[in-house]
């Protein structure tokens, strides 16, 4: 016991002016949130450097993190102890993650380098590194270790929300390219054809044939200008601090403004029964139902009802417009693929609902498992 009440001491003894312990696990504990309000900028890393450094009573300190998309590191924190090339063995002997050990190569050179592992991305190891004047004491060790656990658990949380971001943004670019495909690069095709038979009725002067191919570019021209600002609107949209309760119906005042459909919307949603993601991608799906009604479906009535059905969530878009095709085209102007594209990013069910002449239903299903 009287080894133990010893040991014990001599692990939390700290040399003069280094701070409590507590400051430095506050700043710590204040890491995530800081890194989220800040969008992964370095600034909260780089002021909580030297709060670790301090309380380790360290000569210098700085934290290695895989380079994205690159070979190597990154480097922050103090000028001395940035470059790894000063010790050729530092590459071949990082520690993995949540090991602390003393560089080998460091110490046959006389210098006190202590590395600890803190998680892995693209296959390098980020590494917070600890230069120290002398041999680090047992407290040194231990609240390095501790600080190590946290400091890990933080970065690699940002880091697995920066791949889940990029994941996002590849999805959703390719959701835009076939959109441009499906209705932008299929206009211009088509505006092209007419510009070039326009071209060959003037030489031929025949003005009544001109005038009303003149009046059918304009009309092209104005679907397509159309067709920009709503994909330009899809490729903004975001919660932005609002509720899906607000989010939806701003979207349905604004279609409103635009065509001369009576909307009605029924939202008998909770406040926060969805997750933020969740949330995101139905008002998207919602947004596009409309649109493709504005579109295709010369409706009068349109309805957008929002409920709750057991565990989940039910959406559904309906119209009264003239339905879809018999059989609709694999990738066509209604943007079916799109939706069903958004539905299966979060897991859930979509179904459409169509017959000539009798309107269309879009229902979408979520539920938690």
């Amino acid at each position: 016991m009287l080894q133990l009440l010893l040991r014990t001491f001599l692990a939390e003894r700290r040399p003069r002016g280094v701070p409590a312990a507590p400051a430095y696990r506050q700043a710590l504990a204040a890491l995530p949130l800081r890194l989220l309000q800040q969008g992964g900028a370095d600034a909260p890393l780089l002021e909580l450097l030297p709060q670790l450094q301090r309380a380790l009573d360290a000569a210098a300190l700085s934290l290695w993190l895989p380079q994205q998309g690159g070979p190597g590191w990154r480097y922050l924190g103090a000028p001395a102890a940035l470059e790894a090339g000063d010790c050729p063995g530092h590459g071949d002997e990082l520690p993995l993650p949540g090991a602390v050990k003393l560089c080998a190569g460091c110490l046959s050179q006389g210098r006190y380098r202590a590395l600890a592992g803190l998680y892995q991305e693209q296959g390098h190891s980020a590494v917070l590194q600890v230069d120290f004047a002398r041999r680090p004491q047992l407290w040194q060790r231990d609240r390095l270790r501790e600080m190590a656990r946290p400091l890990a658990e933080a970065l690699q949380a940002f880091a697995e929300e920066r791949r889940l971001r990029r994941r996002e943004l590849s999805a959703e670019r390719g959701v835009l390219a076939r959109e441009l495909h499906d209705s932008v690069a299929q206009q211009l095709s088509y505006l092209q054809i007419r510009a070039s038979r326009l071209q060959a009725v003037l030489e031929q002067r025949e003005h009544a044939a001109a005038d009303v191919m003149l009046d059918d570019l304009r009309e092209g021209l104005r679907v397509m200008h159309r067709q920009v600002r709503e994909l330009i609107s899809s490729a903004r949209l975001t919660m932005d601090g609002h509720s899906l309760r607000q989010a939806l119906e701003a979207s349905v005042e604004a279609f409103s403004r635009s065509n001369g459909c009576v909307f009605s919307l029924d939202n008998r949603l909770p406040a926060h029964s969805l997750p933020s993601e969740v949330e995101l991608q139905v008002l998207q799906i919602v947004r596009e139902a409309l649109a493709n009604v504005v579109r295709h479906s010369h409706a009068r009535q349109v309805s957008i009802r929002l409920w709750p059905q057991g565990s989940g969530v039910v959406v559904a878009v309906h119209d009264d417009g003239v339905g879809l095709p018999p059989m609709p085209p694999e990738e066509g102007h209604f943007g079916l693929n799109i939706m069903r594209e958004r539905a299966a990013s979060i897991g859930a069910q979509l179904a459409i609902e169509s017959s000539p002449g009798k309107g269309t239903c879009v229902r979408l299903q979520w539920g938690r498992t």
